[in-house]
């Protein structure tokens, strides 16, 4: 079995285009991919290859000035780039046959899948992949839940930056470098067979595709759409063994107890629409015991930070010198 390091670049739009099109072709695309950069390992850690294509956008063709800027990637070069349909297919003929994919991070299969179903073609291919950072956390850091960067992780494991970053190629081979540092079968292995899939996953509130989006984060956090319901696998109600953990930026998680499968992890992540109402992505996975540990300590330290942090409007409050709140102007 060959390790594929993919790293993607991908072209962003303005507001109202993004808009326009997602309601066009009723999917979301909230970005272009416009390089596909991969690099090949054996089973032995050796690299034995590597593969960089640059992709024509069909649906955001104008290059976005921050997307230049950052990944030296011109107007030119993708208008002379390889339509997604053929630059997807040249790129699955080069990983094989019996291959996973792994990337740094959990956003770049999210995008090609994004890009692929856009142009109504399959993404199915792409189903057995895992979270290199994920596999750092657990191997490097005892599976404590943090999102390091590729770049924190080649110092801390020795890597050096010897090519710019936010090139495709680049990025997949540094990708790689770190790869090769880590018990990487054993951290594929450890996976298990379903827990880094999806059992249950669906996004509710996209108005960017017509849907009637939520007003505030309140509001999602009250709606019934977003709490644990039936086990997807079992289909029975879960016992809720904690309260919800707040992650970076609005994502939320809960730790479930299903009688038949396991633990299980509810989780949900609150991006804004292009409206400025507010969508959600809900997700439900097996969650291992190594995880379901580093979540519960990282929910005793966050329980341990509310109780030392001083109730300063409670003394503000009561103290007989504090000023008066200012009333709002008319």
């Amino acid at each position: 079995m060959d390790y594929i390091m993919l790293d993607l670049e991908w072209n962003q739009t303005y507001m109202q285009r993004a808009l326009a099109v997602q309601k066009r072709i009723g999917a979301h695309l909230h970005g272009e991919v416009i390089q596909i950069g991969a690099v090949k390992l054996d089973e032995n850690m050796n690299i034995t290859g590597s593969y960089s294509i640059i992709v024509k956008p069909r649906f955001f063709t104008k290059i976005h000035k921050h997307v230049r800027d950052l990944t030296g990637i011109s107007q030119e070069m993708i208008d002379h780039g390889t339509p997604l349909p053929a630059a997807a297919d040249s790129f699955r003929r080069w990983c094989g046959k019996n291959f996973v994919l792994l990337t740094w991070g959990p956003d770049d299969v999210p995008m090609l899948r994004e890009n692929l179903t856009a142009h109504g073609i399959s993404p199915a291919w792409l189903d057995c992949d895992y979270d290199l950072q994920k596999i750092y956390s657990r191997q490097k850091e005892n599976g404590a839940q943090k999102q390091r960067s590729l770049e924190f992780a080649m110092e801390a494991l020795g890597v050096t930056q010897t090519l710019p970053a936010h090139d495709a190629l680049n990025d997949a081979y540094f990708t790689a470098l770190v790869a090769q540092k880590l018990e990487l079968a054993a951290g594929v292995r450890d996976y298990g067979p379903r827990g880094e899939q999806f059992l249950y996953d669906k996004t509710y509130g996209d108005s960017d595709i017509g849907e009637i989006g939520y007003e505030t984060v309140e509001e999602v956090l009250a709606s019934p759409e977003s709490g644990a319901d039936d086990c997807p696998l079992c289909h029975t109600p879960p016992q809720i063994l904690t309260r919800s953990l707040h992650g970076r930026g609005h994502k939320y998680q809960t730790l479930c107890h299903c009688e038949k499968d396991g633990d299980l992890f509810y989780t949900i992540r609150i991006s804004p629409n292009f409206d400025g109402t507010f969508r959600f992505r809900k997700t439900v996975t097996v969650a291992d015991p190594a995880e379901a540990e580093a979540y519960r300590k990282k929910l005793e330290e966050s329980s341990q930070k509310r109780r030392r942090r001083p109730r300063r409007r409670h003394r503000a409050a009561t103290r007989p010198e504090a000023a008066p709140q200012a009333k709002p102007a008319d």
